[in-house]
């Protein structure tokens, strides 16, 4: 060969930028089974080999991939909470108390609501406070040697 001469070759055009990014069976099971894990969206994207853009605009533009991570999440909660029913009806008392918490907040929540929150006390003044105090039993037993006496004037306007 001489130094001027071209020398052709069968070689493809080289596609600059990344493999596209199909959706299929294989790939809905994979994301089914790491939604089903526990794993993040951001997780199971990382897994099946696509940024977070691309498997947000997949989760966004194909029903077939949301009802995916949709099967996998609900199949996990189902799988924890029969668990966490099986371990309550066989005597386990967290469990017990944690199934009582979350199905009867009413009945088995650990804090009681307060009648007043902090915002709508300010707005309040001390007598309209202090009338609010004695209505209620369980705190002006707590407090009845601390409040100031009803004015004559008061216990007139009650009667």
């Amino acid at each position: 060969m001489s130094s001027g001469e071209i020398i052709e070759t069968d070689s493809k055009p080289v596609k600059m930028g990344r493999k596209g990014f199909q959706i299929t069976p294989e790939i809905l099971k994979q994301v089914e089974k790491f939604a089903g894990q526990g794993l993040t969206q951001e997780q199971i994207s990382h897994c099946i080999g696509i940024s977070r853009d691309t498997f947000f605009k997949n989760k966004r533009n194909s029903e077939y991939f949301s009802d995916a991570i949709k099967r996998g999440q609900s199949k996990a909660i189902s799988l924890v909470s029969n668990a966490l029913f099986e371990n309550a009806m066989s005597g386990n008392a967290v469990s017990q108390i944690f199934w009582l918490k979350n199905r009867a907040p009413d009945q088995w929540a650990d804090t009681i609501q307060n009648k007043f929150t902090i915002e709508s006390i300010n707005k309040l003044s001390d007598t309209q406070l202090l009338d609010e105090i004695r209505k209620d039993s369980d705190i002006s037993s707590q407090v009845s040697g601390v409040l100031p006496m009803q004015s004559q004037s008061q216990s007139q306007d009650q009667t």
